[in-house]
């Protein structure tokens, strides 16, 4: 066998179309930074947000500092619940947990009381569904809760 059949050949360049420019080559340093493009997204949402965030700790502060006020200012909120959000794993026995504790605790609650009303959720809606003694009997009911707002 020869040597030309095994080696292969090189590419053609690519020619541009009739009438075109030629598109420059591009490098890795010509490559727009996509870092760059991230953080000027970042910092064009995350500025405004810290500014806001500051102006209404600052207006709730004045405004909670005023006699007669009856929320407490940003400031006394921090020094007595800064352990609760600094250290939120503790458990010191009784009440005297950290947030994850207590936020874990209501998460229970609400799950529960979700499986417990889509038990009864879908176990009505099957009656309903196929009884039409049932669906008589239970859209009074329907109809007044239907004014409830959903959680």
């Amino acid at each position: 066998m020869s040597a030309t059949l095994d080696t292969p050949k090189p590419a053609a360049p690519a020619l541009p179309a009739a009438g075109l420019p030629a598109a420059p080559a591009r490098t890795a340093l010509a490559e727009p930074g996509r870092l760059g493009v991230h953080l000027r997204h970042a910092a064009s949402v995350v500025l405004p947000l810290l500014v806001m965030l500051l102006l209404i700790g600052g207006v709730w502060e004045l405004a909670a500092r005023l006699p007669g006020s009856s929320l407490p200012p940003p400031s006394k909120v921090w020094t007595t619940s800064n352990e609760l959000i600094l250290h939120p794993f503790y458990d010191r026995g009784g009440l005297d947990k950290g947030l994850f504790w207590h936020l874990l605790a209501s998460l229970k609650r609400v799950a529960v009381g979700f499986t417990l009303s889509a038990v009864a959720g879908v176990a009505l809606g099957m009656l309903v569904g196929t009884s039409s003694l049932a669906m008589r009997g239970l859209d009074p009911i329907f109809q007044v809760l239907r004014t409830v707002p959903p959680l």
